[in-house]
């Protein structure tokens, strides 16, 4: 198999065989040219299309499809529940279906305690009376914080986990009479009334929407039942400025040592292409704020947790607080990490001078993927690397300058501080910025609202801050239709039997389409 030679096609027949392709819905751009073999006679015609997300978004990814997608989730979860387990689950603790991603099994129970008890105790902060969780799961919330509530109801579209939450409330014991329970999809708000909750709570469940259009109309739904002065948790998100880092992470734990550096590189790609569940940006939420004017506050911090895994390393809570009289925005003045490199002692040395009220750190680098963030970067450079084993002793030399997140709110503990750390500058090194406050003597703190660093927000492009869940099938799918369209609207001699899906067509200085910049294809000689 040796790449082919590339050719051009005739002017007029070019002209005729873009305009059509660009005259399906799903095309942007396009550009056609011949990839020939070194035998004479042997060749593809190759279309080149740069698609329209929002045609792959919406129509091919939408209505039945998002259906199919949510079915899947749900038998997902159901076989979970359903199937055979060594032991009874603890009572309030049942986490059977929480697997690692890279190790495939399941997630070492003291990790998920830990998980548990400091998301518990984030809610309980909220001092909620009235409280709809929306994919209530196994109960591994509801069964922690519906007994200190006037009101909880769970909703959630399985019906086998909505009866393992009843069989763990019957053997706790006790009364729950302010429960309710609910088989319902997460879009379903009927019999809600308007500003009916203190706090709607959507945890670990948003990975599992089919797309970004179905999380907003959750979210206009959740805004509308939320009283004035309430808030909106959407707790363990994955983070899409970290999913290439995330799926580098995951893929270098499980390769072999002798795996080629080409392999490796296409199993990561592959793992982007063809993720599955819904990954969002912190930006989102920012966006979102301008969008709905009754969102006052946003939130959002990475996950906190002593343990390393994929919730520490990539994932976080977001907060929306609705309609709060709070104090206008303070904005700190924050030192540069990036430039003055703080130890965790000079950080500690700082904080120690009683006269230190607060301290204000930005582009904190986070020791929790500093390693994973490094591999992407020298995954894209590394020429003279062949193995995975060579790759990995590469990493080892590295230096690793960050702090992890969890060691700044342990610092601020120890030394009397409240530390808040935010995420939302979204930025794809995964680094954060970080506020200690001193409280005044009556608790209170020094100033309610602090104006962290933002990246710019784009209202018109809401879908850049998540991804598509299942893009690459929904793309191979647009190639199908675009091999049956060229078929049926094109001469045989001029529908191309092959289509790459690109960014963008690559172009020259004079702002020429630039075929040299091509993929290039391979022939074989019996390439017809």
């Amino acid at each position: 198999m040796k790449a082919g030679i590339l050719k051009y096609l005739p002017p007029s027949a070019q002209h005729e065989t873009e305009t059509v392709l660009r005259a399906h819905p799903g095309v942007r751009e396009a550009a056609v040219v011949i990839w020939e073999s070194e035998k004479p006679g042997k060749v593809k015609l190759v279309g080149y299309v740069v698609p329209d997300e929002d045609y792959i978004h919406c129509v091919l990814g939408g209505g039945d499809e998002e259906r199919k997608r949510m079915q899947k989730w749900r038998k997902t979860f159901d076989l979970s529940q359903f199937g055979k387990q060594e032991q009874r689950p603890e009572p309030g603790f049942n986490i059977a279906g929480w697997n690692s991603s890279y190790t495939r099994q399941p997630i070492p129970a003291e990790h998920m305690r830990e998980w548990v008890d400091l998301t518990v105790q984030e809610l309980l902060s909220f001092r909620a009376r009235e409280i709809l969780e929306i994919g209530c799961g196994t109960g591994l919330l509801l069964l922690h914080l519906a007994r200190g509530c006037e009101r909880y109801v769970g909703v959630d579209f399985s019906a086998a986990g909505l009866k393992r939450i009843k069989e763990q409330m019957q053997e706790m014991g006790g009364l729950w009479n302010g429960v309710s329970l609910l088989e319902r999809s997460a879009d379903n708000f009927d019999g809600f009334a308007e500003d009916s909750f203190d706090t709607v709570i959507l945890n670990s469940v948003v990975k599992y929407f089919p797309s970004a259009a179905y999380l907003i109309g959750v979210l206009e739904g959740a805004l509308r039942v939320v009283k004035p002065g309430g808030k909106i948790f959407i707790g363990d998100v994955r983070n899409l400025a970290l999913l290439e880092p995330c799926a580098v992470s995951i893929e270098l734990y499980q390769a072999q040592a002798s795996m080629g550096l080409d392999e490796f590189r296409e199993r990561v790609h592959r793992r982007v292409r063809f993720e599955e569940q819904l990954v969002i940006a912190p930006a989102f939420f920012l966006a979102l704020q301008k969008r709905f004017p009754k969102i006052t506050r946003v939130e959002v911090h990475p996950k906190r947790g002593r343990f390393d895994n994929e919730m520490t390393r990539f994932r976080y809570n977001a907060i929306l607080h609705l309609q709060s009289e709070r104090d206008k925005n303070i904005e700190p003045s924050f030192l540069d990490w990036a430039e003055q490199r703080l130890s965790l002692d000079s950080i500690a040395g700082v904080l120690q001078n009683k006269r230190q009220e607060s301290l204000a750190i930005k582009n904190v680098a986070n020791a929790r993927i500093e390693r994973d963030v490094e591999a992407l970067a020298k995954l894209a450079e590394a020429e003279s690397v062949r193995t995975i084993e060579e790759f990995r002793e590469s990493l080892e030399k590295g230096e690793q300058r960050g702090i992890d997140p969890e060691k700044m709110w342990a610092l601020g503990e120890e030394l009397g501080y409240h530390v808040d750390i935010s995420w939302t500058a979204s930025r794809p090194d995964g680094s954060y910025d970080v506020v200690f406050r001193k409280p005044a003597h009556n608790g209170e703190l020094l100033w309610a609202d602090i104006a962290w660093p933002q990246t710019y927000i784009d209202l018109k492009e809401m879908t850049q801050y998540t991804n598509i869940p299942g893009r690459g099938v929904l793309r191979e799918k647009l190639i199908e239709q675009l091999l049956e369209y060229s078929q049926q609207n094109l001469p045989k001699n001029l529908a191309p039997t092959l289509f790459f899906l690109i960014d963008a067509l690559p172009l020259t200085a004079d702002g020429q389409v630039d075929v040299r910049e091509f993929p290039t294809v391979l022939m074989q000689e019996d390439d017809a």
